[in-house]
């Protein structure tokens, strides 16, 4: 009865960690799934909503520095990540690359705010998150290393900082 029940025990201690990864990556994809859809949900593209504006900005990614290739736009309309932000910053979010979400799409999400702003910071914004997905994944980490290389690739695309 002694060894019925240390089986029992091992068999559970050997479990338990399977048990604990697979229940992680469920619940990492479902995350994920959520975000995605979430993104597409909430969003639309820039060139359905302001084509000029979609026209200036796809100019600016045209920057021989950003070699990423083209490069989709889209307004947020009240995505998670914005409603988050709002709430932890207390600021709403003027513009964002999801780049560790879509590794293989080049997408930069911006707020309506931002497309009202002038043109200076519009086109600062855009270089900023341009560096983000310039700097990739090796720069995913440390969100002071993050920024700082994109605030430096910005001012290398506008030459200035506003």
């Amino acid at each position: 009865m002694k060894i019925a029940w240390v089986k029992k025990l091992f068999r559970i201690l050997y479990l338990a960690p399977i048990v604990l990864v697979v229940s992680l990556l469920v619940t990492t994809l479902f995350i994920y799934f959520v975000v995605v859809v979430d993104i597409y949900a909430n969003t639309e593209k820039l060139s359905d909503v302001n084509p000029s504006i979609n026209a200036y900005c796809e100019k600016i990614a045209l920057n021989p520095k950003f070699t990423k290739g083209p490069v989709v736009f889209r307004v947020d309309n009240g995505t998670l990540f914005s409603r988050l932000d709002l709430f932890i910053s207390g600021k709403s979010l003027s513009g964002y690359s999801p780049f560790f979400i879509f590794p293989h799409h080049r997408t930069i999400i911006l707020s309506k705010e931002l497309l009202k702003m002038d043109k200076t910071i519009l086109t600062y914004m855009i270089a900023h998150e341009l560096g983000h997905i310039q700097g990739g994944l090796k720069h995913f980490g440390s969100s002071r290393k993050m920024e700082n290389y994109a605030n430096d690739f910005a001012t290398e695309i506008v030459k200035t900082k506003p």
